[in-house]
Parts: C-alpha cells; structure tokens; sequence
C-alpha cells in the first residue's frame, strides 16, 4: 500500500498545475448534469450555447480530476448559474484554500482513486433519479431461487426431478435475460456505491486544522455510511479483487440463481430510504474533487480575477482573454457597455471576441472568477446564435435556422430573465435591403430588457442602431505592403476597409484594382446623397 501510494504521489506531483490528456466520454460525464437539469433547465448553459463556447473544450482544460463523479460535478458547476454571491465567494475560497494547503490536497486525492473507474459514472443515477426501477413482487425471485435450487439438489436423488430442475433454471435463465436488461444501469451504480462508500469513510478520517465543510459533513454520516455498507452487503463486494474462479461462480449463481437481481430488488428499498443522504455523500466527495482540479488550473494560469457583478447593467472589463487560445490576445474596454455592434474584416476577431465575452460571463457566474484584471458585468444568462448547420435532411437554409434562433431569443427576451444575446453575423443568408431591415427591428427589440453583443459585416447597421448601440471594430492592418490581423477591438464605427487595398497587395490584376476603387468612390457618393 504504502509503494502504491508513494507512486499516486508521484503522479499527481507531476499532473499539478497541467493539463491531464486522456480520453473523456461526455455522454457519461454529461449524465448528472442532464439529470439536475430536468429540475429547473433555465438556470443552466443551454446545448446549443455549450456548442457555440466550446464549453466542452474548456472542460477539457479544467479537468484535472481523480474520480469519475468529480468529473461530473465539475461539468455541472461549469453549466450552471448560481445567482447567490455568498456561495460563489466560498466555492473559489475553497479553491485557494486547496491550492494551497498541498499535504491536505494530496491525503484528499490519494483517496479518490478508487472512483477512477467508468462504472462510477453509474452512482449519479442512483443519486438523482427519482424513478429506479422497482418492483413489490420481487420476493417472487427468492421463491424461483429457491424452488431450482431445491430441484438440483433432488434431482441427485432421483432422476425424476432432472426434468424440473432444468426447467426452472430454464425459467431463471429468461428471467435473469428480462430483468437484468431493466436493471442494468442502476445495477453498475450499485455495485460501484462501494467505492462511494469506501472513499467517503476514508476522508472523514482525514485530520486536518482548516475548515472545511466537505469532510466535515463525511465526518458525520460515517455511522450512516458504515450501516448503508452492511445493509448492501453483496453489492459492495469488490468483485476487481476477487479470483477468476470466484468470479466465474458468481456469474453462474446469477445466471441459475438470481442472486444480482434478488440483490438489487432488496436494495432498492435501502437506497431509496437514504437517497438524499447518499446524494450530500455524493456531493461531497465529487465537490472535494472538482474543487482540487479547479485548484490546479489557477495554478497554471498567469492572471484572473474575481468579477464585480453591478446593478447597472453594464459592462466593463480590463485585458479580457479567452481560456482556450494560447497567448491569447487581451482586449480592454474603458468605458461602461450597454448593447455593442462589431464590424469588421473576416478573421479579424469579431467572432471570437464575442467567445470571450460569453466564456467569460459563464465563469464568473458558475466559478467566481475571469481571465482578465477586471471584470465588472451584470448577472445575465448567455445564449448564442454562432454556429449554423444547414440541415438538408430538414431542408433548412443557414437563414431559417438563425430566424428559429432569434425568434426564440425574441420569446426569451420576454420573460423576467434577463440575459446576454450574442449573435455572430446576423442575418448573413438573406439579401442586403431585407437583412437590414430585419437586423435592426430585431436588434431593437432584444435589446429593449438585455444586452446583445453581434457582429456583422453591415457597416450600414452603425447608422442604423447608432442611437442604442455602442459600436466598435476589429480591422487588419497594412504596412510596408503587408498585412496582419492585431486582434485588438477598436472604439466607434467602421469608417473604411482595406479590402481593395489587399486586392492590390495580393497582386490583383491593375484593372481589376481601379475598377474596384472606381467603384467604390462611386457607390459611396450615391449612398451620401440618398
């Protein structure tokens, strides 16, 4: 024991402060999420949001847990808005506390890896769901059990009873096929409580001279934790541990004499008497585990800060950067924002700007802090419209997907919620009178009650949403007849683009060149006069 420890140490000596590279299955990280968000989904980071961020990505970045179900929790704290200040202001404290109490941290760590396996991804069903599968004739299977258990032992008798013994282990066999396929998946979070259970009376043991309220609640459901182990006996059987040939017996007294369905059908009673005991146990640990990879990451990053959440509905924020992007370039805004329009070039920055914003506005209400030196933003709740498939099972255009999207961002904007829309390119697929004139009407009304941040390469809308909107810019740069994006976001409209001067630099044809400025100069003198 002690070599194998003095080896996990190693290991997460060598992890600290890094990203881990292994491979995650969302499906089933994803899974406690999904379930808490049956409860009250508005308060959570919607799929299509998620997608547009790339939030799975920068779980990715964040994850640098032991266990399956600290895997679990961390992607749920990283999906859901807590509105309450006092519980977001512990949770990063916690954060500190862990990144700086390293003898604590590891004795925490070295006890999680018995949760390490995919089968504990299993115990969140247990914990959340509020229909497991159960059955009041399930006394019935003793009866079965018992009665082909009888008829073998006969059948050494007289050859009579052979006849019987086989059918009712026939009968055992189907009915080990049928209620196995129901059972399956509460039955590998049964069976994986075991490690739950050990890892959670292991830290209520661990000593220590801070306070800190994880333990301490694991403290005091060890008596409960101990009798919940006696009352699941069989499944808490560390069957990893067992030999091939016990392994074996067990599966041939399963398929001929129930004992996995007669087991869990007994259980199912226990769990459900303690659910909500075994969910703060749950809870408890996952939260000690994510705590500890959130710790790590702060590590790794250069520079963050907590958010100041204001009343004014504005925004403000010093050398903002994106999470995902190496040596990311930091973007300041000096003064308060309401609603901000963003022209410029392609591959400019609008778009991940905005990602910036968004990631940004997820962290400081889910994990109380940003990547900038400032970041003073109202309480909003982010939903995006950058991404768009065209779906041609459906028959849908880039265009009628964006219209679905804005037209429910137009119902959300209705409600007493309010929220930060970021839209990229609004309107792109349709023609140029018609996207301006639908971009403003809607812009207006979604930013009647929230903030919208949207990009666009209509210069045209700056007149247009002068009145409501702040505008600003992203544009390449040219000199010595080269050219290079800065990524830095400029204050005030677009007054004028260097695309044709690219044309030239790019060694566009010289006709092809002075047509396109000839054009230009005409097409801006009718647009003055009109």
């Amino acid at each position: 024991m002690f070599s194998k420890n003095k080896i996990r140490l190693e290991y997460l000596r060598n992890l600290w402060g890094r990203e881990i590279a292994k491979y995650r299955d969302f499906d089933l990280i994803s899974s406690y999420l999904n379930l808490q968000k049956l409860k009250d989904e508005k308060f959570f980071v919607d799929d299509k949001t998620r997608s547009d961020l790339d939030l799975n990505d920068l779980f990715v970045k964040l994850d640098r847990n032991i266990s399956c179900i600290g895997q679990q929790y961390l992607y749920y704290i990283l999906h859901k808005y807590e509105s309450d200040e006092t519980l977001l202001k512990k949770r990063f404290s916690k954060y500190l506390l862990l990144q700086r109490e390293k003898d604590l941290r590891e004795k925490i760590q070295l006890q999680l890896f018995g949760m390490s396996d995919v089968s504990s991804n299993f115990v969140a069903y247990l914990v959340l769901s509020s229909d497991i599968p159960n059955s009041k004739y399930y006394r019935l299977f003793y009866l079965c059990s018992i009665l082909s258990f009888v008829l073998v032992l006969l059948s050494f008798y007289n050859g009579t009873f052979v006849i019987f013994a086989l059918a009712a282990l026939i009968n055992n066999i189907i009915l080990n096929k049928i209620f196995s396929k129901k059972i399956y998946n509460y039955f590998t979070g049964f069976s994986s409580l075991n490690s739950l259970i050990n890892s959670a009376l292991s830290l209520s043991k661990i000593k220590n001279n801070v306070d800190l309220e994880e333990l301490g609640l694991l403290n005091q459901k060890s008596v409960l934790l101990k009798s919940l182990k006696r009352k699941l006996g069989y499944f808490v059987i560390d069957k990893e541990n067992l030999n091939d040939l016990a392994i074996v017996a067990i599966e041939y007294l399963n398929m001929f004499l129930l004992f996995d369905i007669i087991a869990y059908y007994r259980s199912v009673d226990t769990l459900l008497e303690n659910q909500q005991d075994i969910k703060e146990v749950f809870d408890s640990v996952a939260s000690l585990d994510s705590s500890i990879s959130i710790a790590s990451y702060l590590e790794e990053i250069e520079e963050y800060c907590n958010p100041h959440f204001n009343n004014s509905n504005t925004i403000l924020f010093k050398d903002l950067r994106h999470p995902l992007i190496d040596d990311a370039i930091p973007n300041t805004v000096a003064k308060e924002l309401n609603s901000v329009l963003i022209t410029g070039s392609n591959m400019a920055g609008k778009t991940t700007f905005i990602k910036t914003v968004g990631v940004n506005f997820i962290l400081s209400q889910t994990m109380y802090f940003s990547l900038s030196k400032m970041f003073s933003v109202p309480k909003l709740i982010v939903k995006s419209s950058i991404r768009r498939n065209e779906n041609l099972e459906e028959g849908k255009s880039y265009f009628f997907v964006e219209i679905e999207a804005l037209n429910e961002f137009i119902k959300l904007s209705d409600s007493e919620n309010n929220y930060l829309f970021l839209i990229d390119e609004i309107f792109r697929g349709t023609n140029t009178i018609e996207r301006l004139a639908s971009s403003t009407a809607v812009l207006k009304y979604l930013n009647h009650k929230n903030l919208v941040f949207v990009t666009t390469h209509d210069i045209e809308l700056q007149d247009l949403l002068g009145e409501s909107f702040n505008m600003f810019h992203f544009s390449e740069r040219v000199e010595n007849n080269k050219f290079y994006f800065d990524y830095k976001i400029q204050e005030g409209a677009c007054s004028s683009g260097n695309a044709i001067k690219l044309l030239d630099i790019m060694n566009y044809p010289d006709s092809v060149v002075e047509e396109s400025n000839y054009l230009a100069v005409k097409l801006l003198k009718n647009k003055k006069r009109s």
